[in-house]
């Protein structure tokens, strides 16, 4: 173990919702850490189950924010970083366990290069053999891609070094960092995004300031996500089929909202025929299979406009520093 004196605070920030399925193994993988500097924030969106009673009689020393309703993953972290005192800060999803010694490799990690603002070690299903996240890229059609997903942990993904952002399910960040991307009001997560996508969208903004994200293979943590491999098309396909509208609708809005806030027109222009290809599968996909999606894109239209505006903030705050 490390000792203690004069190291950084780190800010662990949990949010919860109806998880008492985990809420416990996850909160205990956090107080095992080898790294002795932290802190625990957990932010709860009204569960309707045993959730916060776990953390109230198991882990009295967590600093428990209770929200009335779900306010949203964004939100809620957004609620709990105006807390939260750590120099680093990880968010963390409750269905995630960490070895034991992963803040220490990525604290570390930190302390290689001031420039690097966001770290992911490497992230696997509950099955221990199977790839969830080894950090996320994006392809020329705008797709999020988690590299590694749904493969077998083979060795191909041991070597350390540079990615384009973070899955936000062990999303590890500078606070430097969040201070230099964050909106004007301190919102460093996009709240019109409510959930999905929203750690693309920080990566993005990182990038675009100058920040580098960057995988450390020797820091371990596991995903539920389904639990066990399955990457193969159908299953993926009916996974998505499967979700309730709702998701669908905040997972496309999404997609469009980092777009505008993020892309710059020659990229943009460069990839058309990338980005085009997808949006047609997408349209066609929700206009035979879920046409609500569609109308409630049109209905919220007005968030499209509200992410050109927090797109002229950034680049003015870009140009000002």
């Amino acid at each position: 173990m490390v000792e203690s004196r004069k190291l950084d605070l780190v800010s662990v920030i949990v949010i919860t919702w109806n998880s008492e399925k985990f809420i416990e193994e996850c909160l205990s993988s956090v107080f095992k850490q080898s790294y002795p500097q932290i802190e625990v924030i957990v932010t709860d969106n009204g569960s309707g189950d045993s959730t916060t009673q776990i953390i109230r009689s198991r882990f009295q020393s967590v600093i428990l924010i209770e929200n009335k309703q779900n306010l949203g993953y964004c939100k809620a972290n957004n609620i709990a970083l105006k807390s939260a005192k750590g120099t680093y800060l990880l968010f963390l999803n409750s269905d995630v366990i960490l070895e034991n010694d992963y803040i220490e490799k990525c604290i570390d990690g930190f302390k290689t290069d001031s420039k690097i603002g966001m770290i992911t070690g490497k992230i696997l299903r509950f099955d221990r053999i199977t790839i969830d996240s080894t950090g996320q890229f994006l392809t020329r059609s705008r797709k999020t891609k988690e590299r590694g997903y749904g493969s077998r942990d083979d060795g191909r993904f041991d070597i350390e070094g540079r990615v384009f952002s973070v899955c936000g399910a062990s999303a590890f960040y500078r606070r430097r960092m969040i201070e230099d991307i964050s909106y004007a009001d301190g919102e460093l997560f996009d709240e019109d995004f409510f959930s999905f996508h929203e750690d693309i969208d920080v990566g993005w903004r990182g990038n675009l300031h100058g920040w580098n994200g960057y995988y450390i293979p020797d820091a371990i943590a596991y995903h539920y996500r389904g639990g066990t491999a399955g990457s193969l098309f159908w299953r993926r396909y009916f996974q998505i089929a499967a979700r309730p509208s709702e998701i669908k609708y905040h997972i496309v809005k999404n997609r469009y909202l980092s777009i505008l806030k993020n892309d710059s027109l020659g990229s943009y222009l460069r990839d058309l025929p990338f980005i085009l290809s997808r949006d047609l599968i997408v349209f066609t996909y929700l206009l035979f299979s879920s046409p609500g999606v569609l109308a409630l894109l049109f209905k919220n239209r007005k968030l499209f406009r509200k992410a050109m505006e927090k797109r002229s903030s950034m680049v003015k705050g870009r140009l000002a520093a």
